[in-house]
């Protein structure tokens, strides 16, 4: 079965989604991952409908809200807001609804997940995927590389910080670390997050992999979400390694624009589709 690859909206976000929408046509991705934040454009079925239609490109993967986002109308939980992604997937088509995990203050969604998640799952054929999410912050730029680097080639050796109380860490996600994801029958995996903790991808990989429907692809080096050529992870063994395996599910770039002349349409239109000449390239 052929692996799709599409574009996360959020590698454009500083562009009008028919914009996205006609980017992604043009570099030759298979679909949007259309991320819902604070412009309406983003959660109005009707309008996704119609740039599908006009576009010719399809929606198969909404993401629900960042907590830090507040799109106009919608409920200020994660519970609610996760519904009414789903929701919204129904109305459009899309088959997948990718969710963050919590941060420590919000335990009422924790124990959500935890215990009412695979009931309502039971309620809708929308597949409700949970996000590996960042282990703790750390610094970018070279110092950032220096330390990340070190964290990949001595795996299991612990820094200082990691020992530190989960109250201090700024990005601590009760369920960060991957083992803690067995529980959910449905996994989307994202490799720049993994990179935050140090983790080899391709063994979270083989140990999750009955599980993973939905692999967000980007590189880390101290700063989340570069592009694939860029950072300490291999992609390119990452990639061949899963497809080798037999995965059969979505690839979706998702990069930062913060980290890339994203202003200049032409240079955003090469970068992206040399990245997705690159996935293309290792999973042959």
């Amino acid at each position: 079965m052929k692996n799709e690859i599409i574009l996360s909206n959020g590698s454009l976000r500083n562009y009008g989604l028919d914009r996205v929408f006609e980017i992604a046509v043009r570099c030759g991705f298979d679909g949007v991952e259309l991320i819902v934040d604070e412009r309406t454009d983003t959660f109005h079925p009707g309008y996704i409908r119609r740039l599908v239609k006009r576009h010719g490109l399809p929606v198969p993967v909404i993401h629900a809200p960042f907590n830090f986002l507040d799109p106009p109308g919608w409920e200020r939980d994660e519970v609610s807001r996760v519904k009414r992604s789903v929701r919204l997937a129904e109305d459009i088509g899309a088959g997948c609804v990718v969710l963050h995990t919590p941060f420590y203050t919000d335990r009422l969604y924790l124990r959500w997940l935890e215990e009412d998640l695979e009931a309502f799952q039971e309620t809708t054929a929308v597949i409700i995927l949970v996000e590996n999410m960042p282990c703790y912050r750390k610094p970018g730029g070279r110092i950032g590389r220096w330390l990340n680097v070190s964290d990949v080639l001595e795996q299991g050796r612990k820094k200082i910080w990691k020992l530190l109380p989960s109250f201090l860490n700024p990005l601590c996600f009760p369920l960060c670390d991957p083992a803690r994801l067995e529980r959910f029958p449905h996994i989307i995996l994202d490799t720049t997050h993994l990179g935050t903790g140090g983790f080899n991808p391709i063994a979270v990989f083989d140990r999750l992999r009955e599980k993973i429907e939905h692999i967000h692809l980007s590189n880390f080096d101290g700063r989340e979400h570069l592009e694939l050529r860029t950072g300490i992870l291999d992609i390119a063994a990452f990639l061949r390694h899963v497809t080798a395996a037999g995965y059969d599910g979505l690839f979706c770039l998702e990069i930062m624009p913060e980290y890339f002349r994203s202003e200049d349409e032409e240079y955003s239109i090469r970068l992206l589709g040399d990245n997705l000449a690159f996935i293309r390239q290792h999973t042959r």
